[in-house]
């Protein structure tokens, strides 16, 4: 492997275990507004979240537009007619409760922390990640942390890396890596800037977003192996 001086961490689903905090903060919403609480109905969100959020990615809609539609689109398809801001923030209660880390993040940092500079680079609401990045125990690794809404741009938008770059104060692309588990935010985003990438796959899904992916790893402890 090439030898970097910089890396770039995602959180969600690389990090911290999004998945869990998503099914939390669902269940609690079906519960709330008496829909069934299954499996189908927890991956029916998903799927539909996960939509959304691409679009943003693609510049189609805004921020206010995903954390709003995306529960009115969900509780329509059911007849219920929501305030999805307002359902928004019943989640966002829950969300920024969970701060799980996925198996091995802190070993892995622990042990990246003295031979690279560390930062955060996640899509999402500031006052959530900064919350969630506080109580897990992962603020202390990381010299700096960018956050798509305080960026005013989400990744994987060059606008965004600007952002960090700026923020970072350099730009020598060749000496960064970026690591997280989204092909269309994380990898693309690298893609976009001449920054190498690092797929976290856990899952072992097929790259079908037609974008360079210059490492895989189906854990953090190969990861780990990667980089050390």
């Amino acid at each position: 492997m090439k030898r970097y001086e910089v890396l770039l961490f995602d959180v969600d689903g690389t990090l911290l275990d999004f998945e869990l905090a998503e099914r939390q903060g669902i269940e609690g919403l079906l519960t709330r507004f008496k829909v069934p609480v299954t499996e189908e109905n927890r991956q029916r969100y998903h799927a539909l979240n996960k939509r959304y959020w691409q679009r943003l990615e693609q510049g189609e809609i805004t921020r206010e537009q995903v954390l709003s539609l995306r529960f009115e689109e969900f509780f329509g398809a059911f007849g219920i007619r929501v305030d999805g801001m307002e359902v928004d923030g019943l989640y966002r209660e829950s969300l920024n409760n969970s701060a799980e880390l996925i198996r091995g993040a802190s070993a892995l940092l622990e042990a990246l922390k003295p031979k690279y500079e560390l930062y955060i680079v996640t899509n999402g609401v500031a006052a959530t990640q900064h919350k969630r990045l506080r109580a897990s125990g992962l603020e202390r690794y990381f010299r700096g942390i960018f956050i798509s809404e305080e960026a005013g741009a989400d990744k994987p938008s060059k606008e965004f890396f600007e952002y960090v770059f700026a923020g970072m104060g350099r730009r020598d692309t060749e000496r960064m890596l970026i690591i997280g588990d989204s092909l269309t935010s994380d990898i693309r985003g690298g893609n976009n800037m001449a920054v190498d990438t690092l797929w976290y796959n856990p899952h072992g899904q097929e790259n079908t977003a037609g974008v360079q992916v210059d490492y895989e790893a189906r854990s953090l402890e190969e990861v780990g192996r990667l980089l050390l």
